[in-house]
């Protein structure tokens, strides 16, 4: 499936980036003409075969500078160079690598790398795939977690191994990340109110490294401090008052019996990121919890609980689920766009997946697209798909929830749009028991008002991811090459080189309700959808599936002839 390629370019076309806006995306709206790059020592030289175009790199051309990831780079005076969802072939290997690579092995890429514990991103920081070919470093290839690029084997097409990225981050979302067990060697808060009771207990030890105590009772402070661990007590504290004490951060904080949300809210704020909190109490709060959606997203906060009397049954796998339930009802809010279109096609191929789902979104041409896309996935897998607009039919989706639930409520509600409203009107949807899982990431500071005691008392769940690892995207490439995942579906359009600024603008303009591929080995081929593909190139349009999906075949006749 490779491009016929029989010796390497002297001149390459690359997409370099000036700043905030689409012009400020390559020059006069061309990508710019360089010389090959030079493979050194401790590098290796890679072919960019198929990039995937992201919301993120929407985000960053709309932002520039006020990107946060960019860490206030100078554009202007050193250009950056987008794209993070890559398929790349080993071109050139240095010496320090001739043991790990080899030329004309297949890569994926994952974009989140660290080095000394600094995050970099591929794509971000370091010069992505927005090119013909790149030279990677010992930052990617040997970093925090070793080599950050990992071989593809057998018949994956370019695009399928693109979309390893994207896909892995709708995949993990519903993997079991957080930490469900108190951090070893961790700092701890447990945290009771004048009236909590005294015959709380703790069935598990204690491997934290230090824990604070303010009015757990008698019976359980003396406990604690019969534990090998060193222990501080602080009567009467609050959340603020340790926080100027223990500005890190509490990796686990455990409250007993809270008497408002107020108490719950605080206890959140002054959690580390990748913090736990365990929420202890036989009563559900009387009024929803204040919560940083941003913090639960992009920090991975963890929030378990349970009714006591035994602290420790809050945690672990058998009262904390992540995944979908199955036979179950699910309310995908947000559907229509890329992602959304993931969370369902994941569902739909699941082999003990929902019952059915309910897809929502406001414009009516995407929702006609998920029923034409999907019904037919949604039939084989037995599952009843159900695609409409709150706003254009405000009763429905109350009607529907209440008839496939028979008034409990959904079992997952899964947030897609990056919108506070969205989450707050869902709520009226989720079962008491029910998993929310706020997969649109929003700003740090965002507050919106969660039914939080119910983790306790109903062991529902509350949740957000942010990125993935390459150990993620390595479980997704299993379950493509297993025939349980199929990447490519997510196809909407293709284009060559040139065409990258003006899919970069579609992007922007959320004019596909798919994916974007980019061949850059294909310098003049214009940006196409599927839909039109029969009409413009109907030799490849010959090579989709029956539904007019992407697949190998089609890429396979495309490298063929239109290198």
């Amino acid at each position: 499936m490779s491009p016929n390629l029989s010796s390497r370019p002297d001149r390459i076309l690359s997409w370099p980036f000036f700043g905030a806006g689409i012009a400020n995306l390559g020059v006069n709206g061309q990508p710019v003409e360089e010389s090959m790059p030079s493979c050194g020592p401790d590098e290796i030289l890679v072919r960019v075969d198929a990039l995937g175009l992201c919301a993120s790199d929407a985000k960053m051309v709309r932002m520039g500078n006020d990107y946060p990831l960019f860490f206030e780079q100078d554009f202007a005076a050193n250009p950056g160079r987008l794209g993070h969802e890559a398929a790349l072939t080993v071109i050139e290997v240095g010496e320090r690598w001739h043991d790990s690579f080899r030329p004309g092995q297949r890569l994926g890429i994952q974009p989140n790398v660290y080095n000394d514990g600094q995050r970099t991103i591929f794509g971000v920081n370091i010069p992505g795939a927005m090119t013909q070919y790149l030279t990677l470093d010992e930052r990617v290839l040997a970093g925090d977690s070793g080599s950050y690029v990992f071989p593809v084997d057998g018949d994956l097409s370019y695009a399928d191994i693109a979309l390893l990225e994207p896909w892995a981050c709708v995949d993990v979302t519903y993997a079991p990340v957080r930490r469900l067990q108190p951090k070893a060697g961790g700092l701890m808060w447990i945290k009771g109110e004048t009236e909590t009771p005294s015959d709380l207990t703790m069935s598990m030890p204690l491997a934290s490294q230090k824990i604070v105590l303010s009015d757990v009772g008698e019976t359980l402070s003396a406990w604690v401090q019969s534990q090998p661990v060193e222990t501080i007590v602080r009567p009467g504290a609050d959340a603020s008052a340790l926080r100027a004490e223990f500005p890190q951060g509490f990796d686990d904080i455990i409250l007993l019996h809270p008497s408002s949300a107020g108490a719950v809210s605080d206890a959140l704020s002054a959690l580390s990121p990748g913090g736990l909190l365990n929420l202890v109490t036989p009563q559900p709060l009387t009024e929803p919890v204040p919560t940083d959606v941003g913090r639960l997203h992009y920090d991975c906060l963890g929030i378990v609980g349970c009714p006591g009397s035994d602290i420790a049954q809050a945690y672990g796998y058998a009262r904390n689920r992540s995944d979908l339930r199955p036979g179950g009802v699910a309310l995908i809010v947000g559907a229509g766009g890329t992602l959304g279109r993931m969370h369902i096609q994941r569902a739909l191929e699941m082999a003990n997946g929902p019952r059915a789902i309910i897809a929502t979104n406001r414009g009516r041409e995407r929702l006609q697209a998920l029923q034409h896309d999907f019904g037919s996935l949604a039939e084989q897998s037995g599952c009843e798909l159900l695609a409409l607009s709150p706003e254009m039919e405000p009763q429905r989706l109350a009607t529907e929830v209440a008839r496939l639930t028979a008034g409990r409520g959904c079992d997952d509600v899964i947030i897609v749009a990056p919108n506070t409203q969205a989450i707050v009107s869902s709520l009226d949807f989720l079962a008491a028991d029910g998993l929310l899982n706020i997969f649109a990431g929003m700003p740090a500071g965002t507050l919106v008002p969660l039914p939080l005691g119910r983790v306790a008392t109903h062991a529902a769940q509350f949740t957000g991811t942010s990125g993935s690892t390459v150990a993620d995207q390595i479980e997704v490439l299993h379950k493509v090459q297993k025939g349980t995942l199929s990447p490519a579906r997510s196809v909407a359009a293709i284009g060559g080189m040139c065409a990258l600024a003006q899919a970069m603008q579609a992007v922007l303009d959320h004019q596909f309700p798919g994916k974007i591929i980019i061949y850059p080995q294909l310098v003049n081929l214009p940006l196409v959808s599927l839909k039109e593909l029969n009409m413009r190139l109907p030799d490849v349009a010959a090579g989709l599936s029956p539904e007019g999906f992407w697949t190998p075949e089609a890429e396979r006749i495309l490298l063929r002839d239109y290198v």
